[in-house]
């Protein structure tokens, strides 16, 4: 048996029909050092834990599952699987971990051993995570690269990533030293996607390699994919809040990550009731995210709070469209606008 260095922290909830899947790409990945599988299930109701259960019967010593509890009454899915993916990484040991969602899957069987040289590579110890690019595939066959292929191979620094790039958090291959560094309880219902990358940013730089290694499968009911117009946004809004909690110093590159996501909820800021967004305001309240509660309760906020709100929104916006221009008379790209700017 060969020594774990990386565990695949793998998250599922009623996806029966593509455990198989799943777990064989990970399987099948061919590397000089053991890979440790560890399974969290979200308390799914259909087969998907004994179909996981088969295969723990097949590779004992390499997959472990947890379930959780799900208890009665009405929960919202984004924050279940923060904490189910919060959970899983109180069990890894390994070097390395990386996250899967179980309805994903790996496309390159030595994807893993090529991250992991990277990573061991003293010229790259600056370095909290090795990723790479990404396909999407729609259920009618369509595939689509999610990262820009002009996007190069190299090292890209917190504040360069947060400013324009998305490199899918499915690919981050990342050392087990930032788990420590995690606020589980700021985090324990938001700890999703680009949140998850952000949380990482402030332990090291990324290195990004643009051939594409996973599958992103589309299947509509993604967090994001499945979820309401304004629930949508308020989980944006969250992001901003929580981002700037974690690291105010990035406030800059945060309001221009997130200015859509102001105008976004300009726009309908008249259709937000207060009423259909319970949980989410208590969210907002026990994390004191005074944004996204002065969003949420738009409908019963002062007037003069409703008027500072929106010129906060225009003024993100117009910020953004503005370096823009500045950019394009300078002559140079945005992002090296930004970094300029910041020297």
């Amino acid at each position: 048996m060969k020594e774990f260095r990386v565990s695949v922290l793998v998250t599922f909830y009623n996806q029966e029909k593509y455990v198989d899947r799943t777990l064989q790409s990970i399987i099948n990945q061919k590397t000089d050092f053991g890979v440790k599988i560890i399974v969290g299930d979200d308390g799914s109701t259909d087969g998907t834990c004994l179909k996981v259960r088969e295969w723990i019967d097949k590779f004992p010593d390499q997959i472990e599952l947890y379930v959780m509890d799900r208890n009665p009454g009405k929960q919202i899915s984004g924050f279940r699987a923060s904490r189910n993916r919060l959970k899983l990484l109180d069990y890894v040991e390994t070097e390395y971990f990386i996250f899967l969602d179980g309805d994903d899957y790996y496309c390159y069987n030595y994807k893993l051993q090529k991250q992991v040289e990277i990573l061991d590579d003293v010229a790259n110890k600056d370095c909290i995570a090795c990723c790479h690019n990404t396909d999407m595939l729609y259920e009618d066959g369509r595939r689509v690269t999610v990262t820009n292929a002009k996007i190069k191979e190299r090292k890209y620094g917190p504040k360069e990533y947060w400013q324009k790039l998305y490199f899918h958090t499915d690919t981050l291959l990342t050392r087990r030293c930032v788990i420590e560094k995690i606020d589980k309880r700021l985090l324990e219902n938001n700890f999703n996607d680009n949140l998850i990358t952000f949380c990482f940013l402030q332990q090291g730089n990324l290195y990004y390699i643009p051939e594409s290694w996973t599958i992103y499968f589309q299947t509509g009911d993604g967090i994001w994919t499945s979820g309401k117009e304004v629930v949508n946004h308020i989980r944006n809004m969250f992001l901003y809040d929580l981002c700037n909690k974690i690291n105010p110093k990035m406030k800059k590159e945060t309001d221009f990550r997130f200015a859509s996501t102001w105008m976004e909820l300009l726009r309908i800021r008249r259709t937000i009731n207060p009423e259909d967004l319970g949980l989410f305001n208590v969210e907002a309240i026990d994390k004191k995210m005074d944004n996204s509660l002065k969003w949420i309760n738009y409908r019963d906020i002062k007037f003069s709070s409703k008027l500072a709100l929106c010129l906060k929104a225009v003024w993100k916006s117009k910020r953004k469209i503005l370096l823009h221009i500045i950019s394009d008379i300078y002559g140079v790209t945005l992002k090296r606008f930004l970094y300029e700017r910041q020297k």
